[in-house]
């Protein structure tokens, strides 16, 4: 060959080198694609609730839609891996890399706290839940599910001592910066001698960690105090008269309609579900009419005379209002990233609330009970008995709470530290507290924007002692409203038609659902060996009968 002959022969062999060397990169990068869009789809299942099985369902859509908008994408879309146990696995996988971003989060916490409770899943398998919530020094919170322990055996507090601090030795965290522990409240919890709580003590004698008592359970465990039995009892039967007979029910539904009511069904009422009282008395309340003119036409209307009695139905109104309002007080507990002393406020002012709400009744000033102001003029003798009970509900939120109370000078402290005495402050905080005070750009700084960003605002090196008491504050729990949310969820997973999911795809569920951190796809791809695609069937020829299957 010529020397230009060689060259040429040489750029043509490279051209055919770097065309084979693009097919295999391209191959590679639709394979990365494919696994990578697999991993997203399983999170959105895993975020939605929705169960392993949608993944196949998804793919058929795609497909389906692929073939419509963009034909010649539709093999990429057939070659996404999105089976059963594919799905499983890349759940798995996701909540995997969630926890490694929790465990790096905690080497980071200036102080943490933990909220925890256990219920018996579909399985009769009691599952302990954990959540930790922490600050670090930059004023970032992490409020996240940290295990979730499955109790084979008993659930006594040793057992549930030994499972919880199995279950957060992955994460390595210094006990000397835990703060607080929220709990349901039960038993095996709060134990001073064989309870959780208990042990702990005895375990960690030096750590000052605070109890508290979910702000929740007590504010339900309140209504005890108040005697709504014998209407409870009414309200009950006539909701399961109509809704437990499938005729009476359906011709209920029917009634409403064609009356062009409001509503179109009552609500059942469950002892668990915290708002259930209130929500169900509302609905009878206001469709006490139609109930009777329905029942009255069905012959049943005999059965629940009581509800035309004057008595009965100034304590059914009553009830209905005073349950509204503790509905409304437990909403406002309810819900994720809440600071302790807005919780404790609530409580506060409904406790207040609650004197008011005294003395009108007895000078007669129904404004605040609409219900009970319908049906009025209502006998002073019925006025004092409600009064009774309002004080009796007093009595019992004052006695409660005593652990939030022993705190409220610490809460005060964060929530108004321009007000407070600083006679009243722990030593450590005086200075600092005293110069705080007397600095007019602070106090201007602390009127115009958050708590948070106010106390990521101030200097550090000023105001060391008062900065660390703010991020225990901020870090500690009030109410354990994530596990009871996240049990919610549970019972959706993991039912009578899904008993037998195990314990690790569980919480692997859990910890997708329950997440408030996104996946790094990265990472996850990075530990990826290799990118599977799904098998494309090609098209075939139906086969032929043969002669015997013909004759």
């Amino acid at each position: 060959m010529t020397e230009a002959e060689r060259k040429s022969f040489v750029e043509r062999q490279k051209d055919k080198l770097r065309g084979q060397q693009n097919m295999f990169t391209k191959q590679s990068d639709t394979q990365k694609a494919a696994t990578l869009a697999s991993y997203v789809v399983a999170y959105k299942i895993a975020k939605s609730n929705k169960t392993l099985s949608d993944g196949e369902f998804v793919k058929d859509c795609m497909v389906a839609v692929s073939n419509i908008i963009c034909p010649e994408k539709s093999k990429e879309f057939q070659s996404l891996a999105l089976s059963r146990r594919t799905i499983t696995d890349r759940i798995d996988a996701i909540a995997a890399q969630l926890s490694s971003q929790l465990e790096q989060n905690c080497n980071e916490f200036e102080y943490f706290s933990l909220t925890m409770d256990e219920s018996t899943d579909v399985s009769d398998t009691a599952q302990l839940l954990i959540f930790i919530r922490g600050i670090d020094s930059e004023f970032n919170i992490t409020e996240e599910l940290a295990c979730l322990q499955s109790l084979k055996g008993k659930t006594t507090g040793k057992n549930i001592y030994d499972s919880c601090f199995e279950g957060l030795s992955k994460f390595h965290l210094p006990m000397d910066k835990l703060c607080n522990i929220t709990t349901d409240g039960a038993p095996n919890m709060v134990g001073s001698n064989l309870g959780f709580m208990g042990i702990f003590c005895k375990e960690n004698p030096n750590n000052n960690v605070l109890f508290l008592h979910c702000l929740i359970h007590q504010d339900v465990l309140c209504k005890a105090a108040i005697d709504i039995q014998p209407v409870l009892s009414v309200v009950v039967k006539l909701i399961n008269t109509i809704r437990s007979r499938g005729l009476m029910h359906r011709q209920f539904q029917a009634f409403l309609k064609s009356t062009e009511s409001e509503f179109s069904d009552l609500l059942y009422h469950t002892k668990v579900r915290w708002l259930s009282y209130g929500t169900a008395f509302e609905r009878v309340w206001n469709l006490r009419k139609e109930i009777q003119d329905f029942l009255t036409v069905q012959g049943k209307w005999d059965d629940f005379k009581i509800m035309s009695d004057e008595n009965w139905l100034a304590d059914f109104a009553f009830f209905t209002d005073l349950l509204s309002h503790l509905n409304k007080l437990n909403t406002k507990l309810q819900g994720k990233n809440q600071f302790l002393d807005e919780l404790w406020g609530h409580l506060k002012a409904f406790k207040l609330q609650l004197k008011l709400f005294c003395c009108c009744i007895e000078k007669n000033e129904l404004t605040h009970f609409p219900n009970l102001s319908s049906i009025s003029p209502v006998s002073n003798d019925k006025l004092k008995r409600f009064a009774q009970q309002l004080k009796k509900l007093h009595e019992e939120f004052e006695k409660r709470f005593q652990d939030f109370m022993t705190i409220e000078p610490s809460l005060n402290i964060f929530s108004m530290p321009f007000n407070v005495n600083i006679d009243e402050t722990p030593a450590n905080l005086q200075l600092e507290l005293i110069e705080m005070q007397c600095n007019t750009h602070l106090k201007q700084l602390f009127l115009n924007t958050s708590k948070l960003e106010f106390y990521k605002s101030i200097p550090r090196t000023q105001y060391p002692n008062i900065v660390a008491h703010a991020q225990k504050i901020m870090a500690m729990f009030g109410t354990s409203y994530l596990c009871e949310q996240t049990f919610s969820i549970m019972k959706l997973r993991k039912n009578c038609l899904r008993n037998r999911l195990s314990d690790d795809h569980l919480y692997s569920l859990l910890k997708c659902s329950a997440s408030q951190m996104e996946p790094v796809y990265d990472e996850i791809m990075q530990k990826q060996k290799q990118f599977h695609m799904s098998h494309v069937p090609t098209k075939t020829s139906a086969p032929q009968p043969s002669t015997s299957q013909l004759t």
